[in-house]
């Protein structure tokens, strides 16, 4: 499916220490939205199916659900949010998101209690609000995905984590690698786990959701690292992104992210998944190397 992705802001009402784009309470507002509607209107009969909306959190930016109703009347056919949830905590603006074409929502889940994640986020009941508003969501009918990221503080917890989700009712599971950019970047000792350490409870959570049904993918991590795992993770052959980001577009997202973003070592280059494989991220290969990474000889 093409679809546009489009960053509605930099501002937040969380300070995720790991956030990619460095968003956090307060920062100042760099972005034009008068952009933001330039762009809508003019790919609304390119053949684009979906808009993403992210940030920063959009839901707080004041012409939310003006935007929102733009899209609609566009003619794009379905609306994502990626999203803290905290906002969705009032029924009445759930109500108001949803039907006007919000019909999914991604929200970050990185903790199954308020300790863990109001320690990523630096915010108290950020978690309270995020339940409240997944809880609200889904009783309004509109599709829930959450996103945890793997982190030091979290990765143990990962089968905790996602049973959690499930037993609020998430019908799909997204677990992503940390981009090791923006607030990832100037916190990486903090967070950013070893993937040997990590991914065995990854895959741990994995066996979880498929036990319960329930769709899991995976982000952000190389072929080899998962093994038979990989089946999990995300086609972006088939979820294919036009972004804005500001004032620059980039008309194919996970192209970009391969090539500027993403690096492969030498050994990379025997693997029979290299030309599928986007490798690691270069902060991560720059701090440890490509000892971790096991060329594929056969799929």
């Amino acid at each position: 499916m093409n679809s546009l992705s489009v960053h509605l802001t930099d501002t937040c009402n969380n300070s995720c220490i790991f956030c990619v784009v460095g968003s956090h309470v307060g920062v100042p507002e760099k972005v034009n939205r008068k952009l933001v509607y330039e762009f809508l209107r003019e790919n609304k009969d390119n053949g684009y199916e979906c808009v993403n909306i992210h940030g920063g959190e959009p839901t707080i930016v004041p012409e939310f659900l003006d935007i929102i109703k733009m899209i609609k009347e566009c003619g794009y056919k379905s609306i994502s949010v990626q999203t803290n949830g905290r906002m969705f905590k009032d029924i009445e603006f759930a109500k108001a998101a949803i039907s006007n074409g919000v019909d999914l929502l991604v929200i970050s889940l990185h903790g199954h209690t308020a300790e863990m994640q109001d320690y990523f986020s630096e915010v108290a009941n950020s978690f309270d609000e995020a339940v409240l508003g997944i809880k609200n969501a889904i009783s309004l009918g509109c599709k829930i995905r959450t996103n945890t990221c793997v982190c030091k503080q979290n990765y143990r917890e990962l089968p905790d984590i996602v049973n959690y989700a499930m037993d609020l009712g998430i019908s799909h599971i997204n677990i992503s690698n940390l981009h090791t950019a923006g607030n990832c970047l100037k916190n990486f000792d903090l967070v950013v786990p070893r993937l040997k350490d990590g991914v065995p409870y990854v895959k741990t959570a994995v066996d979880q959701c498929v036990r319960r049904d329930v769709k899991v993918t995976l982000e952000g991590y190389t072929k080899c690292i998962l093994g038979e795992y990989s089946k999990y993770m995300i086609d972006w052959e088939e979820n294919k992104y036009k972004m804005l980001y500001k004032s620059f577009i980039f008309n194919d997202y996970s192209k970009f992210m391969e090539t500027q973003a993403r690096a492969k070592g030498t050994k990379c280059k025997t693997c029979v998944a290299e030309k599928k494989c986007g490798g690691l991220y270069k902060e991560y290969a720059a701090a440890y190397g490509y000892e971790e990474i096991a060329p594929i000889c056969m799929e």
